[in-house]
């Protein structure tokens, strides 16, 4: 079977997680347990149920093993009017309808996560959403961009690498104050795909944007981190 980009996004993600010591992951994964809210619903930086955030706490529950009931999952999609959304909330909707299928699964093998996986659309649009916020030259919409071509753009690709700095971390556009680690791990994982070397090493730019807490924080400017700074940092080591 084919392999989907959506199948190599989250793979990534468990990669980043397997190469986390006993130690880290541990508190990783206590990071993450904690930000849970209202039976299976992940907290926004608010401290409320977000569906947002939810969509990146299941991908976490995937890739760190964590124990998801499969019942307040599905009490808290319902909760849901979807019809009510708007267009990014839909795609995430969907996305974490995909995602439940997944986590209720009693053995993830590799068959069972690539035929679960293997509609790419939602994780398209949820990656267009990128190309429709801020510069079409900046590295979110380069990365969105490569990420879904059919081919290989060496063009895209030069103008991507460009962005990232000396410290290893990319810029978000051209003139940015500072490299983020939300820009970082979507760039990276679109130049992974591709087996494409990067300009700088990144390791020490991830492990100096990990909290104590075992959070992520999306610049050296942050103190404070969520589940999906955890996501973009996990992607980022899964993308080395």
């Amino acid at each position: 079977m084919k392999r989907s980009m959506s199948f190599d996004l989250l793979q990534t993600l468990k990669r980043g997680a397997e190469k986390l010591n006993a130690e880290a992951r541990q508190q990783v994964c206590h990071y993450v347990e904690s930000q849970r809210v209202d039976g299976e619903a992940y907290m926004n930086r608010g401290g409320q149920p977000d569906l947002y955030y939810t969509m990146f706490g299941w991908m976490l529950c995937y890739a760190l093993g964590i124990r998801s009931d499969a019942s307040q999952r599905k009490a808290y999609l319902q909760t849901i009017d979807a019809g009510r959304l708007d267009e990014l909330h839909q795609i995430v909707w969907t996305l974490c309808g995909q995602l439940d299928r997944l986590l209720s699964v009693p053995r993830f093998t590799q068959d069972v996560i690539l035929s679960l996986m293997v509609d790419d659309e939602p994780l398209r649009r949820f990656f267009k959403t990128y190309q429709q916020h801020g510069s079409g030259d900046g590295t979110n919409a380069l990365a969105a961009r490569l990420a879904i071509a059919a081919e290989r753009d060496v063009a895209l690709t030069d103008k991507l690498l460009e962005l990232q700095v000396d410290s290893g971390g990319f810029l978000a556009y051209e003139g940015a104050p500072v490299p983020d680690m939300l820009s970082t791990a979507v760039a990276m994982f679109a130049l992974s795909r591709l087996q494409i070397i990067l300009r700088y090493d990144v390791h020490s730019f991830v492990e100096a944007h990990w909290q104590r807490d075992g959070s992520f924080a999306a610049t050296l400017l942050d103190e404070q981190g969520d589940v999906e700074y955890v996501f973009y940092g996990l992607l980022a080591i899964g993308s080395l």
